[in-house]
């Protein structure tokens, strides 16, 4: 009976102090952990992110009217920039679902950037010169909790398809306003958002999306605006009427066999986008080929007091890609209306963001009036037993095939495109003196514009009264990125 009572109080005494030793243990633990959903945890325990890129363009053509194209040099051919910039941004740990983040882009001349020549896009280009320029793309508010995500301020929005980074200069375009998405239902994306601004790529200051838009009276004497306008909203050709913003709305279904995804973006008084885009993967029996089919459709509408004109015009697109262990290939196909009543032939609009056509390659586009355009490429990436380890390697090429008869009144000249693209990422555990390479990049691209010139230009001016649209001469454009993300 004693040995009975001995025994017990032993295993009481054991366990007590077992207990009291692990509760100790974890009350020490704890301890050593920060405080979440304080003001000192939020600021101290957010997320740094960073970009230091090197960026450089050559472009042998002075008359090719490029995306980022100010007011063209005359008698100078060579286009050119070389710039040292990039992005450094924080955002801090939640306090009760509610972060804050702010991002400074930046980008300062290096090396040789004359002022005679045009410089792309790279560097700041007001007055025809290139200058450095830096500026907050990014100063937000965010809220996340299961499933749902508010935004509010200057931020990146890099997926909503019309609206995205198109980060292919030294920074890029960021958006200010508003956006919610929910991701509650599986396989589910709803994304709403009330864009008020943007910024260039190459900007100081947002504008408006109209503004944005970079709607034009006329070019080199062709009128762009078709319909009734209000003339008084343009000065010096370019649209500084009053200030407007974007409504957007999109829905986005995906499984691992496909995905179908509906948007819709409306600018009052200007312009309505409908986009519509859908692809499907499957793999053939007994094959280890993986098979993709996409489709994609938008049309845009004038609404409201037509600051722009007329618009009503439409393109679609088909794809088709094929991956065979580290090979892909793919073939594409748009079309884009022409429709002489409508702003620019029928011209798409897609400056807020990456065109959305297949075959919108290094230069060309294909949003132009009447484009019809194929284009097909191979894409294959190294092995990490390779000798080359971490390179991908992509040839493509575009033809493109526009409105170019005497009876055209938007004629513009047929051209193909054949671009090489050359990407080498750092493995993981690379290093130089103890160093982590793993983020650090380099990207070469060269591309070779052929214009067509057997047209008759003196007969369609004697026609219309101006030119040929922008008579162009075939160009190389090279381009070259050095990347380190941190």
């Amino acid at each position: 009976m004693k040995f009975k009572i001995s025994l017990n109080m032993l295993l009481f005494v054991s366990l007590s102090y077992f207990c009291n030793s692990s509760f100790a243990e974890e009350n020490n633990k704890l301890n050593d952990i920060p405080e979440i959903n304080t003001l000192s945890y939020a600021l101290t325990q957010g997320k740094f992110k960073g970009l230091l890129r090197y960026s450089g363009q050559y472009r042998d053509s002075n008359l090719h009217e490029a995306q980022d194209s100010s007011n063209p040099i005359p008698n100078e051919k060579q286009q050119q920039y070389t710039a040292l910039g990039g992005y450094f941004g924080y955002e801090t740990a939640p306090l009760y679902n509610f972060s804050a983040g702010a991002t400074l882009y930046t980008s300062q001349p290096f090396g040789h950037n004359p002022d005679d020549r045009r410089g792309l896009g790279g560097l700041y280009e007001k007055n025809d010169k290139q200058q450095s320029y830096t500026v907050f793309g990014e100063a937000y508010l965010k809220f996340e909790h299961e499933g749902h995500l508010i935004k509010a301020g200057r931020q990146e929005m890099p997926d909503y398809r019309f609206v995205s980074l198109s980060d292919i200069r030294m920074t890029p375009l960021t958006h200010e306003g508003i956006v919610y998405e929910n991701t509650f239902f599986n396989h589910l994306q709803l994304n709403l958002a009330y864009i008020t601004k943007m910024k260039e790529r190459n900007a100081e200051k947002f504008i408006d999306m109209a503004k944005a838009a970079r709607l034009k009276v006329s070019s080199n004497g062709r009128d762009v605006i078709r319909g009734h306008y209000n003339a008084s909203d343009y000065n010096n050709n370019a649209y500084t009427g009053n200030k407007k913003e974007m409504n957007m709305a999109g829905l986005v279904y995906s499984t691992d066999t496909f995905s179908v995804e509906g948007w819709n973006y409306y600018i009052d008084d200007f312009v309505n986008t409908v986009y519509l885009y859908g692809n499907y993967n499957f793999t053939p029996q007994n094959s280890d080929m993986a098979l993709s089919v996409s489709a994609q459709y938008a049309k845009q509408s004038d609404v409201g007091d037509q600051i722009a004109g007329n618009i009503d015009t439409w393109f679609y697109g088909l794809k088709f890609q094929a991956v065979m262990d580290r090979t892909t290939f793919f073939i594409g196909y748009n079309e884009v209306d022409y429709n002489e009543n409508s702003y620019d032939g029928g011209s798409i609009f897609v400056r807020w963001g990456s065109p959305q056509m297949f075959n919108s390659f290094q230069v060309q586009d294909s949003e132009l009036a009447g484009t019809q355009s194929i284009g097909a490429g191979v894409q294959y990436q190294f092995g990490p037993k390779s000798f080359i380890p971490g390179v991908v390697m992509r040839l493509r090429y575009g033809d493109y095939n526009m409105p170019d008869s005497l009876s055209d009144y938007d004629a513009r000249q047929d051209r193909t495109e054949t671009t090489f693209d050359l990407n080498y990422s750092f493995a993981k555990d690379s290093n130089i003196g103890n160093v982590p390479l793993n983020g650090l990049s380099i990207q070469f691209r060269v591309a070779y514009n052929n214009y067509e010139t057997d047209y008759d230009f003196q007969a369609f001016k004697d026609t219309y009264g101006f030119d040929f649209d922008s008579v162009t001469d075939d160009f190389y454009d090279t381009r070259l990125y050095v990347n380190y993300k941190f």
